[in-house]
Protein backbone atom coordinates (compact mmCIF):
# COMPACT_ATOMS: atom_id res chain seq x y z
CA UNK A 1 0.00 0.00 0.00
CA UNK A 2 1.60 3.00 -1.41
CA UNK A 3 1.14 6.57 0.75
CA UNK A 4 -1.52 7.69 -1.25
CA UNK A 5 -3.90 4.34 -0.83
CA UNK A 6 -2.66 2.98 -4.28
CA UNK A 7 -3.02 -0.79 -3.32
CA UNK A 8 -0.15 -3.07 -5.15
CA UNK A 9 -2.71 -5.52 -6.22
CA UNK A 10 -6.57 -5.33 -6.51
CA UNK A 11 -8.94 -2.75 -6.67
CA UNK A 12 -11.14 -0.44 -4.33
CA UNK A 13 -14.38 -0.53 -4.45
CA UNK A 14 -16.59 2.33 -3.51
CA UNK A 15 -19.56 4.30 -4.57
CA UNK A 16 -21.77 7.59 -4.36
CA UNK A 17 -24.28 6.07 -2.22
CA UNK A 18 -28.30 6.85 -2.50
CA UNK A 19 -29.13 9.17 -0.14
CA UNK A 20 -25.59 8.93 1.42
CA UNK A 21 -26.27 5.72 2.81
CA UNK A 22 -23.61 2.62 1.94
CA UNK A 23 -25.36 0.29 3.96
CA UNK A 24 -27.89 -0.80 1.73
CA UNK A 25 -25.72 -1.80 -0.79
CA UNK A 26 -23.58 -3.43 1.80
CA UNK A 27 -26.16 -5.33 2.76
CA UNK A 28 -26.78 -6.79 -0.49
CA UNK A 29 -23.61 -7.33 -1.69
CA UNK A 30 -22.51 -8.69 2.35
CA UNK A 31 -19.19 -6.81 1.98
CA UNK A 32 -18.49 -3.08 3.28
CA UNK A 33 -17.58 -0.13 1.08
CA UNK A 34 -14.10 0.68 0.74
CA UNK A 35 -14.83 4.11 -0.51
CA UNK A 36 -17.28 6.47 -0.16
CA UNK A 37 -17.97 9.25 -2.17
CA UNK A 38 -19.48 12.40 -1.33
CA UNK A 39 -20.47 15.95 -2.69
CA UNK A 40 -19.88 19.46 -0.90
CA UNK A 41 -19.02 23.44 -1.83
CA UNK A 42 -16.25 25.17 -1.58
CA UNK A 43 -18.06 27.28 0.94
CA UNK A 44 -19.04 24.67 4.02
CA UNK A 45 -16.82 24.77 6.99
CA UNK A 46 -18.38 21.36 7.98
CA UNK A 47 -16.49 18.92 5.46
CA UNK A 48 -16.50 15.91 6.47
CA UNK A 49 -19.97 16.58 8.19
CA UNK A 50 -20.81 14.41 11.54
CA UNK A 51 -22.42 11.73 9.76
CA UNK A 52 -19.24 10.94 7.28
CA UNK A 53 -17.25 11.05 10.38
CA UNK A 54 -19.12 8.17 11.33
CA UNK A 55 -19.01 6.49 7.93
CA UNK A 56 -15.27 6.26 8.17
CA UNK A 57 -14.87 5.90 12.16
CA UNK A 58 -16.32 2.21 10.40
CA UNK A 59 -13.37 1.96 8.18
CA UNK A 60 -14.64 3.46 5.41
CA UNK A 61 -12.62 5.88 3.35
CA UNK A 62 -14.13 9.37 2.28
CA UNK A 63 -13.91 10.83 -0.75
CA UNK A 64 -15.18 14.33 -0.77
CA UNK A 65 -16.08 16.39 -4.16
CA UNK A 66 -15.44 20.28 -3.34
CA UNK A 67 -17.82 21.67 -5.67
CA UNK A 68 -16.78 25.53 -6.70
CA UNK A 69 -20.51 26.57 -5.55
CA UNK A 70 -22.68 27.51 -2.45
CA UNK A 71 -24.24 24.68 -1.11
CA UNK A 72 -25.43 26.93 2.02
CA UNK A 73 -27.38 28.60 -0.38
CA UNK A 74 -30.61 27.46 -2.10
CA UNK A 75 -30.26 26.28 -5.57
CA UNK A 76 -26.26 25.78 -4.93
CA UNK A 77 -25.08 28.69 -7.08
CA UNK A 78 -22.72 28.64 -8.88
CA UNK A 79 -19.27 30.52 -7.80
CA UNK A 80 -16.22 31.42 -9.99
CA UNK A 81 -12.81 30.22 -10.18
CA UNK A 82 -11.25 33.82 -9.95
CA UNK A 83 -13.11 33.92 -6.34
CA UNK A 84 -11.46 30.91 -4.95
CA UNK A 85 -7.87 32.25 -6.52
CA UNK A 86 -8.66 35.86 -5.00
CA UNK A 87 -9.10 34.05 -1.71
CA UNK A 88 -12.89 35.11 -1.22
CA UNK A 89 -13.82 31.31 0.42
CA UNK A 90 -10.58 30.79 2.69
CA UNK A 91 -11.99 30.95 5.99
CA UNK A 92 -14.23 27.72 5.09
CA UNK A 93 -11.77 26.17 2.69
CA UNK A 94 -9.09 26.27 5.80
CA UNK A 95 -12.08 25.14 8.00
CA UNK A 96 -12.14 22.03 5.52
CA UNK A 97 -8.53 21.39 5.64
CA UNK A 98 -8.21 21.75 9.63
CA UNK A 99 -11.38 19.19 9.54
CA UNK A 100 -9.67 16.42 7.27
CA UNK A 101 -6.25 17.24 9.18
CA UNK A 102 -8.04 16.84 12.35
CA UNK A 103 -9.80 13.23 10.88
CA UNK A 104 -6.39 11.71 10.85
CA UNK A 105 -7.24 9.37 7.95
CA UNK A 106 -6.76 8.87 4.33
CA UNK A 107 -9.10 11.27 2.70
CA UNK A 108 -9.92 11.49 -0.72
CA UNK A 109 -10.32 14.98 -2.30
CA UNK A 110 -11.76 16.43 -5.67
CA UNK A 111 -12.11 19.75 -6.80
CA UNK A 112 -15.03 20.63 -9.52
CA UNK A 113 -15.26 17.29 -11.07
CA UNK A 114 -15.92 17.17 -14.79
CA UNK A 115 -14.57 19.89 -15.41
CA UNK A 116 -14.16 19.13 -18.72
CA UNK A 117 -18.39 18.91 -19.82
CA UNK A 118 -20.42 20.92 -22.01
CA UNK A 119 -22.42 22.34 -19.55
CA UNK A 120 -19.46 23.18 -17.70
CA UNK A 121 -16.50 23.94 -19.46
CA UNK A 122 -15.56 27.53 -19.80
CA UNK A 123 -18.44 28.77 -17.32
CA UNK A 124 -17.28 29.14 -13.80
CA UNK A 125 -13.66 30.35 -15.64
CA UNK A 126 -11.58 29.59 -17.96
CA UNK A 127 -8.97 26.65 -17.91
CA UNK A 128 -5.89 28.19 -16.34
CA UNK A 129 -8.28 29.78 -13.51
CA UNK A 130 -9.82 26.32 -12.99
CA UNK A 131 -6.16 25.37 -12.63
CA UNK A 132 -5.53 28.34 -10.84
CA UNK A 133 -8.31 27.53 -8.05
CA UNK A 134 -7.03 23.60 -8.06
CA UNK A 135 -3.69 24.93 -6.93
CA UNK A 136 -5.26 27.43 -4.61
CA UNK A 137 -6.95 24.34 -2.78
CA UNK A 138 -4.37 22.34 -2.69
CA UNK A 139 -1.92 24.66 -1.34
CA UNK A 140 -4.10 25.91 1.43
CA UNK A 141 -5.10 22.35 2.68
CA UNK A 142 -1.34 21.56 2.61
CA UNK A 143 -0.66 24.53 4.84
CA UNK A 144 -3.39 24.13 7.39
CA UNK A 145 -2.22 20.26 7.92
CA UNK A 146 -4.48 18.01 5.61
CA UNK A 147 -1.61 16.07 4.66
CA UNK A 148 -3.51 12.87 4.90
CA UNK A 149 -5.74 14.39 1.61
CA UNK A 150 -5.35 12.43 -1.62
CA UNK A 151 -6.38 14.61 -4.22
CA UNK A 152 -8.22 12.83 -7.40
CA UNK A 153 -8.54 14.77 -10.36
CA UNK A 154 -12.03 13.52 -12.18
CA UNK A 155 -12.65 14.44 -16.08
CA UNK A 156 -16.22 13.12 -17.65
CA UNK A 157 -13.45 10.46 -19.81
CA UNK A 158 -16.04 11.42 -23.24
CA UNK A 159 -13.79 10.57 -25.95
CA UNK A 160 -14.95 14.20 -27.78
CA UNK A 161 -13.50 15.95 -23.83
CA UNK A 162 -9.77 14.50 -24.45
CA UNK A 163 -8.93 17.76 -26.31
CA UNK A 164 -9.69 19.86 -23.09
CA UNK A 165 -7.58 17.99 -20.57
CA UNK A 166 -4.08 19.36 -21.69
CA UNK A 167 -5.23 22.43 -20.03
CA UNK A 168 -7.47 21.53 -17.15
CA UNK A 169 -4.22 19.40 -15.88
CA UNK A 170 -3.26 21.22 -12.61
CA UNK A 171 0.26 19.54 -12.39
CA UNK A 172 1.75 16.52 -11.46
CA UNK A 173 2.63 17.88 -7.92
CA UNK A 174 -1.10 18.47 -7.19
CA UNK A 175 -2.38 15.23 -8.23
CA UNK A 176 -2.07 12.07 -6.78
CA UNK A 177 -4.98 9.64 -8.75
CA UNK A 178 -6.32 10.32 -12.18
CA UNK A 179 -10.08 9.55 -12.27
CA UNK A 180 -13.14 9.70 -15.19
CA UNK A 181 -16.44 8.08 -15.74
CA UNK A 182 -17.85 4.98 -17.30
CA UNK A 183 -21.56 4.88 -17.94
CA UNK A 184 -24.18 3.78 -20.41
CA UNK A 185 -26.95 5.69 -20.76
CA UNK A 186 -28.94 3.69 -23.79
CA UNK A 187 -32.50 5.22 -23.78
CA UNK A 188 -31.99 7.89 -20.62
CA UNK A 189 -34.10 10.98 -21.95
CA UNK A 190 -30.73 13.53 -21.18
CA UNK A 191 -29.17 11.62 -23.88
CA UNK A 192 -31.31 11.83 -27.08
CA UNK A 193 -29.25 10.69 -29.26
CA UNK A 194 -27.66 7.51 -26.78
CA UNK A 195 -29.30 4.23 -28.95
CA UNK A 196 -26.35 1.81 -28.91
CA UNK A 197 -25.50 -0.25 -25.54
CA UNK A 198 -21.82 0.57 -24.11
CA UNK A 199 -19.90 -1.53 -22.24
CA UNK A 200 -18.22 -0.56 -19.11
CA UNK A 201 -14.78 -1.30 -21.13
CA UNK A 202 -16.15 0.58 -23.94
CA UNK A 203 -16.48 3.64 -21.53
CA UNK A 204 -12.97 3.15 -19.24
CA UNK A 205 -10.98 2.53 -22.65
CA UNK A 206 -10.82 5.98 -24.51
CA UNK A 207 -9.50 8.19 -21.68
CA UNK A 208 -7.24 5.23 -20.54
CA UNK A 209 -5.16 4.91 -23.75
CA UNK A 210 -5.47 8.46 -23.92
CA UNK A 211 -3.22 8.86 -20.60
CA UNK A 212 -1.36 6.30 -21.40
CA UNK A 213 -0.47 7.29 -25.28
CA UNK A 214 -0.84 11.25 -25.11
CA UNK A 215 -0.55 11.40 -21.39
CA UNK A 216 3.25 12.27 -21.40
CA UNK A 217 3.12 14.54 -23.73
CA UNK A 218 0.65 16.86 -22.12
CA UNK A 219 3.08 16.84 -18.43
CA UNK A 220 0.50 14.12 -17.36
CA UNK A 221 2.61 11.04 -15.65
CA UNK A 222 0.84 7.96 -16.69
CA UNK A 223 2.15 5.72 -13.82
CA UNK A 224 -0.45 7.15 -11.81
CA UNK A 225 -3.38 5.35 -10.22
CA UNK A 226 -6.43 5.52 -11.65
CA UNK A 227 -9.66 5.93 -9.83
CA UNK A 228 -13.15 4.99 -12.22
CA UNK A 229 -14.84 8.14 -10.37
CA UNK A 230 -18.39 7.14 -11.27
CA UNK A 231 -19.90 4.14 -13.23
CA UNK A 232 -23.43 2.43 -13.64
CA UNK A 233 -25.58 1.85 -16.42
CA UNK A 234 -29.45 2.47 -16.85
CA UNK A 235 -31.17 -0.82 -17.26
CA UNK A 236 -31.15 -2.47 -20.61
CA UNK A 237 -33.98 -4.12 -22.47
CA UNK A 238 -32.52 -7.36 -22.02
CA UNK A 239 -32.51 -7.93 -18.48
CA UNK A 240 -29.93 -10.32 -18.85
CA UNK A 241 -27.47 -7.40 -20.67
CA UNK A 242 -28.17 -5.84 -17.20
CA UNK A 243 -26.79 -7.80 -14.74
CA UNK A 244 -24.02 -8.92 -17.33
CA UNK A 245 -23.01 -4.97 -17.51
CA UNK A 246 -22.29 -5.27 -13.92
CA UNK A 247 -20.88 -8.56 -13.58
CA UNK A 248 -18.17 -8.37 -16.41
CA UNK A 249 -16.07 -5.06 -14.13
CA UNK A 250 -14.12 -7.56 -12.60
CA UNK A 251 -12.76 -9.00 -15.55
CA UNK A 252 -12.36 -5.78 -17.43
CA UNK A 253 -10.21 -4.20 -14.56
CA UNK A 254 -7.88 -6.82 -14.69
CA UNK A 255 -6.86 -5.81 -18.18
CA UNK A 256 -6.10 -2.16 -17.23
CA UNK A 257 -3.48 -2.31 -14.73
CA UNK A 258 -3.31 1.00 -13.67
CA UNK A 259 -7.03 1.62 -12.50
CA UNK A 260 -6.76 0.78 -8.75
CA UNK A 261 -10.46 1.92 -7.87
CA UNK A 262 -13.47 2.24 -9.07
CA UNK A 263 -16.97 3.58 -7.84
CA UNK A 264 -20.53 3.22 -8.33
CA UNK A 265 -22.83 6.16 -8.88
CA UNK A 266 -26.11 5.30 -7.31
CA UNK A 267 -28.58 7.66 -8.70
CA UNK A 268 -31.35 8.94 -10.54
CA UNK A 269 -31.27 12.04 -12.86
CA UNK A 270 -34.53 11.94 -14.63
CA UNK A 271 -36.96 8.68 -14.72
CA UNK A 272 -35.40 7.09 -17.79
CA UNK A 273 -31.69 7.68 -16.46
CA UNK A 274 -32.11 5.84 -13.07
CA UNK A 275 -28.91 4.23 -12.08
CA UNK A 276 -29.80 2.88 -8.97
CA UNK A 277 -28.94 -0.58 -9.04
CA UNK A 278 -31.50 -1.56 -5.86
CA UNK A 279 -33.86 -0.41 -8.07
CA UNK A 280 -34.05 -3.02 -10.44
CA UNK A 281 -33.07 -6.77 -9.54
CA UNK A 282 -30.93 -7.81 -12.44
CA UNK A 283 -28.68 -5.04 -11.89
CA UNK A 284 -28.96 -5.97 -8.37
CA UNK A 285 -27.72 -9.36 -9.05
CA UNK A 286 -24.42 -8.20 -11.55
CA UNK A 287 -23.23 -5.82 -9.33
CA UNK A 288 -23.49 -8.40 -6.23
CA UNK A 289 -21.96 -10.64 -8.69
CA UNK A 290 -18.77 -7.90 -9.42
CA UNK A 291 -18.64 -6.75 -5.44
CA UNK A 292 -17.42 -10.43 -4.32
CA UNK A 293 -15.07 -10.77 -6.71
CA UNK A 294 -11.45 -11.19 -5.49
CA UNK A 295 -10.21 -8.15 -7.71
CA UNK A 296 -12.25 -5.93 -5.44
CA UNK A 297 -11.77 -7.08 -2.60
CA UNK A 298 -8.12 -5.63 -1.56
CA UNK A 299 -6.37 -8.53 0.69
CA UNK A 300 -6.91 -7.79 4.41
CA UNK A 301 -3.57 -6.82 5.05
CA UNK A 302 -3.59 -3.88 2.89
CA UNK A 303 -6.98 -2.74 5.26
CA UNK A 304 -4.79 -2.78 7.98
CA UNK A 305 -3.34 0.59 7.02
CA UNK A 306 -6.82 2.24 7.35
CA UNK A 307 -7.63 0.70 10.68
CA UNK A 308 -4.19 1.59 11.79
CA UNK A 309 -4.79 5.12 10.96
CA UNK A 310 -8.46 5.00 12.41
CA UNK A 311 -6.96 4.19 15.67
CA UNK A 312 -4.58 6.64 15.61
CA UNK A 313 -7.58 9.21 14.75
CA UNK A 314 -9.47 7.94 17.78
CA UNK A 315 -6.72 8.20 20.23
CA UNK A 316 -5.52 11.69 19.05
CA UNK A 317 -9.62 12.37 19.58
CA UNK A 318 -9.87 11.58 22.91
CA UNK A 319 -6.52 13.08 23.81
CA UNK A 320 -7.74 16.01 22.40
CA UNK A 321 -10.74 15.74 24.52
CA UNK A 322 -8.84 14.78 27.70
CA UNK A 323 -6.95 18.19 27.21
CA UNK A 324 -10.24 20.23 26.73
CA UNK A 325 -12.05 18.42 29.46
CA UNK A 326 -8.90 20.12 32.13
CA UNK A 327 -8.92 23.26 29.95
CA UNK A 328 -5.62 22.71 28.48
CA UNK A 329 -6.46 22.53 24.61
CA UNK A 330 -6.51 26.11 23.40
Amino acid sequence: MSAIMEPSCAVWWGASPWEGDPRPLEKVTGRPMDIVYTWHGVDQHQVPTDREVALAREGRMLHANIEARRFEEPGHPDLSYRQIIEGELDDSLTAQARNIAELGMPFFVTFDHEADAKRRYNTRGTPEEFVAAWRHIVDLYRANGADNAIFVWNVTGWPDNLDRLPGLWPGNSYVDWISWEAYNMTGCELQPHWEHVESFEDALRPTYEWIQTEGEKHGIDPGKPVMVGEMGTVPLRDPRATAAWYAEIPETLRKYERVRAVKLWDGMTAPTCDFRVLRDAHAAHGYSRAARDPYVNVPERARETIEDALALAEQARRHAERLSERGLRK
